[in-house]
């Protein structure tokens, strides 16, 4: 099956990385950015969701995302951390079956978790997301409102791109959820910039 990420990763032909890991995870400001700051985490050798590296590896890459959410949260904010999580072909509330988990910066994080369990009831509260492998049997919302608190749900009765949709609802831009049809370059090119600018700013201290 073709993978739109894959084909982007491919022979370094994506020019909208904003840095990178040693473990080759990369952060990159999403199409769709429903507010600036809104990020993808992600591998760049293809894996299905979070749930499927092990606990060993999964606990280094919780690490590095929670160094982005610092970078993020910085300049933008607060923000969540979230994935739907496809297992087994189980593609359940995610639209794409390349493992990315979404940075966003949201106005109230427990208003987001509050969304998740009117729908989904009480997620399974984890210790970390390293936890996800033993918790996610099958396809799977991990939700984090904010750094050491983590959620995990079973996909079914949650919609497709479900975390942009409560996002997009908090943000009073209800009917702008679909990346699809509307892919806020401006906040995409904005969200680039600035975050390329901090870690330059960094590196140079």
């Amino acid at each position: 099956m073709d993978c739109q990420f894959c084909t982007e990763f491919a022979a370094g032909s994506t020019t909208r990385i904003i840095t990178s890991t040693t473990g080759g995870w990369v952060l990159l400001p999403t199409i769709g950015a429903l507010t600036p700051g809104y990020c993808l985490f992600m591998p760049l050798r293809h894996l299905d969701s979070a749930a499927d590296l092990t606990t060993t590896d999964l606990a280094r890459v919780a690490e590095e995302v929670e160094q982005m959410r610092t970078l993020i949260q910085a300049r933008y904010g607060s923000a969540i951390l979230a994935e739907h999580g496809p297992r087994d072909c189980e593609m359940g509330a995610s639209c794409c079956d390349h493992c990315h988990l979404h940075l966003i910066p949201v106005p109230d994080p427990d208003q987001i978790t509050a969304a998740y369990e009117e729908t989904g009831s009480h997620g399974l509260q984890l210790t970390s997301m390293a936890d996800l492998p033993a918790a996610a049997e099958g396809s799977y919302l991990y939700l984090s409102p904010r750094p050491g608190e983590h959620y995990c749900w079973p996909s079914a009765g949650f919609a497709r791109q479900f975390v942009r949709r409560v996002c997009a609802d908090q943000l009073g831009i209800r009917d702008l959820y679909d990346w699809r049809d509307h892919p806020f370059t401006e906040n995409h090119d904005r969200t680039f910039a600035e975050l390329s600018a901090d870690l330059n700013l960094t590196d140079a201290a």
